[in-house]
């Protein structure tokens, strides 16, 4: 395997174990089974291994979405349910995800990367509802229920919710959204 890999996924047995702040170089060295000096090696500082972890999050992510063969509305329901966790595994990638939000703050590469992934999700979700309804407004109502799925996650990885009743939650708001586009004409 490629050390490369074994140092990203240390990078993310080490949030989950002890939180963004407890990313180091040693840490991950130690969680990827490789020496202190490959990790500087790939990753010349802390910012930088945080940074690529996210990116082959995202790209990881956005991989899997264009491999899989969905209809529109099928995408839809991806695009927003996708980052609600209904499993450990999906729950450990949210707690990844939700550090790296946090270590956006002071890291504006890294909130940039962020902001790009948000974005491109947000775009996505738009282009397929508008296969699906007739709306001027596609932008917002992709950010609405963006953000609607968000706020759920974050109730899932609290214990709140469980994350069938938060999925069920964000389907029911797609399925609301379509019902009520449907019954009404296009604006003009």
């Amino acid at each position: 395997m490629d050390r490369r890999i074994d140092i990203i996924h240390g990078v993310w047995h080490t949030i989950l174990q002890r939180g963004i702040a407890g990313v180091s170089f040693r840490a991950v060295a130690e969680a990827a089974g490789v020496s202190v000096g490959l990790v500087q090696h790939y990753h010349p500082s802390k910012g930088d291994l945080v940074r690529a972890s996210a990116a082959a999050m995202i790209e990881g992510s956005s991989t899997a979405y264009r491999a899989a063969d969905r209809s529109p509305l099928e995408a839809i329901r991806h695009l927003v349910a996708h980052a609600i966790p209904t499993s450990a595994p999906a729950r450990d990638g949210v707690v990844i995800w939700h550090g790296y939000l946090a270590a956006s703050v002071g890291d504006d590469e890294l909130a940039a990367l962020l902001r790009e992934a948000k974005a491109g999700q947000e775009r996505e979700l738009a282009r397929h509802l508008s296969v699906v309804v007739p709306s001027t407004r596609l932008d917002f109502v992709a950010r609405s229920l963006i953000a609607l799925a968000d706020g759920l996650s974050a109730r899932v990885i609290t214990g709140e919710l469980g994350g069938t009743d938060a999925v069920d939650t964000a389907e029911a708001a797609i399925d609301e959204f379509i019902g009520m586009t449907m019954k009404r004409p296009p604006s003009m």
